[in-house]
């Protein structure tokens, strides 16, 4: 992995293998991060997508396995839930045959490489259980 750091602004390039949602946790745990906006392109594979059902208060969850995907956009936050770092992105992943799946990124591994930005913005989103949506959302922020 390399990672280059200046003025709050972050690249992550992710080796081979490397798990995304684990090492941006990892990451945002080590240098302090209280809360910033994530961006990437690359290549992914074994994907775990959702797709929240609100009626249910819960996520269909997919895995999908045996392919590689074209990253095409991964887009989202950091902030906090229960004292640490939440990582929360969606994505839209290309296939070989030019259509695309997408949802909220559970987990992938790094197929050929990713291209991550994180942006930090020195405040701390902070989540919290909203019972009538059935997830933890942004409520606030704390400096």
């Amino acid at each position: 992995m390399f990672t280059q750091q200046k003025d709050g602004r972050f690249l992550i390039v992710l080796d081979r293998d490397q798990a995304v949602i684990e090492t941006l946790t990892k990451l945002a745990s080590q240098h302090g991060i209280l809360g910033g906006t994530i961006t990437g392109i690359g290549a992914l594979k074994d994907p775990e997508l959702g797709f929240y059902e609100l009626h249910k208060r819960d996520y269909i969850r997919k895995t999908f396995r045996n392919e590689d995907f074209e990253l095409l956009a991964l887009n989202g936050n950091i902030s906090w839930r229960d004292g640490a770092p939440y990582i929360h992105v969606h994505t839209a992943l290309g296939r070989a045959d030019f259509s695309v799946i997408g949802g909220h990124l559970f987990e992938a591994r790094v197929a050929v490489t990713a291209e991550i930005y994180v942006t930090t913005f020195g405040i701390m989103p902070e989540r919290k259980l909203q019972s009538d949506l059935g997830l933890q959302t942004i409520v606030g922020c704390r400096l």
